[in-house]
C-alpha cells in the first residue's frame, strides 16, 4: 500500500458541497487523530470523526480517501473498500488511491484488475473524470449549443459554420448528458454494498432458518448491489447476477 496519510491539503480543493472554517477545523481534527493513533480502536475513533462529516454533508474525495486509511490500519478491510469505491467518484485519477484500493483487494484475494464492460470501451471516459465533472461538462457543453443556436439565428451571413458549430455542440452535450446519466443511476439511484466480514453466509430468505443461497460462503471484500432491506437483512445481487441474504451488520452500503 503506497499512501496511508490522511489528505489534508486536498480537503479544500476537492470538497463539493464546500467547507466553512468548522468543517475544515473537523477535518483537521479527524486528520490529527489518525496521525496519534496506535490502535485498531484509536484508527476507529479517527474513522468516526470522518464518518462525523460525512454524516454532516461534507462528501468528497479527501475525507473518504482518509476514512478508508482509517478503516484500513483498524483492519476492517470491506469497510475500507467501500470508502475507497466512494472516493473514486470523487478522485478517480488520484494514483495513491487507485494503490490503496488495489492493495486491499489484494490483501483479501480478490482480482486487482477488474473486467470493463462494453459500455465502458464505448465511454472510454467514464472512469477516468469524477461524477462533478461530469456534470460540469454538461452544464457547459448545454451553454454553448444554445448560445450557437442563438447566434445560428443572428448572424445570418455566418449561419451555415455557426449551424455547423451547433450541431457539434448537440452531439457533445448529448454524450456529456448519457455519460452524466450513467453515473447518476450507478451512484444516485443504485445502493451498492461490500461484505465487511469473513466467510458470510448468504441465505436464501432473511432469516437464520432459510437455507444457504450458495454453496461456498461470501468472503470479506465481496462487492453486490443491493435489492432491498428487510427487518436487519439485505437482499444482494452479486456481479454474476446471483442473490441471496446477508445480516446487515455483516454488510457495509453506500
Amino acid at each position: 500500500m503506497r499512501r496511508l496519510r490522511p489528505a489534508a491539503l486536498l480537503f479544500l480543493a476537492s470538497c463539493e458541497a464546500g467547507a466553512g472554517i468548522e468543517t475544515s477545523r473537523a477535518f483537521e481534527e479527524a486528520n490529527q487523530a489518525f496521525q496519534e493513533a496506535k490502535t485498531p480502536d484509536g484508527y476507529l475513533r479517527a474513522a468516526a470523526k470522518y464518518e462525523s462529516l460525512l454524516e454532516d454533508g461534507f462528501i468528497n474525495g479527501a475525507v473518504l480517501y482518509n476514512l478508508g486509511n482509517a478503516y484500513v490500519r483498524a483492519g476492517k478491510r470491506g469497510h475500507a473498500m467501500a470508502a475507497y469505491r466512494r472516493a473514486l467518484r470523487y478522485r478517480p485519477r488520484d494514483p495513491y488511491l487507485q494503490a490503496n484500493l488495489e492493495s486491499v483487494r489484494a490483501s483479501l484475494n480478490l482480482p486487482i484488475r477488474e473486467s470493463r464492460s462494453l459500455l465502458d470501451h464505448v465511454f472510454f471516459w467514464q472512469r477516468w473524470i469524477s461524477y462533478p465533472e461530469k456534470a460540469r461538462a454538461f452544464a457547459a457543453a448545454a451553454t454553448v449549443t444554445f448560445l450557437l443556436a442563438l447566434a445560428a439565428l443572428i448572424f445570418v451571413r455566418r449561419r451555415t459554420l455557426v449551424r455547423a458549430g451547433m450541431w457539434i455542440g448537440v452531439a457533445v452535450t448529448a454524450l456529456a448528458g448519457v455519460s452524466l446519466a450513467l453515473d447518476y443511476h450507478e451512484i444516485e439511484r443504485t445502493r451498492h454494498g461490500v461484505v465487511a466480514a469473513p466467510d458470510v453466509i448468504a441465505r436464501k430468505g432473511n432469516a437464520e432458518s432459510f437455507d444457504p443461497a450458495f454453496t461456498e460462503p461470501l468472503g470479506e471484500g465481496t462487492e453486490f448491489t443491493v435489492l432491498e432491506e428487510r427487518a436487519g437483512w439485505i437482499h444482494l445481487r452479486l456481479p454474476n447476477g446471483l442473490t441471496g441474504w446477508v445480516p446487515k451488520e455483516k454488510a457495509v452500503t453506500y
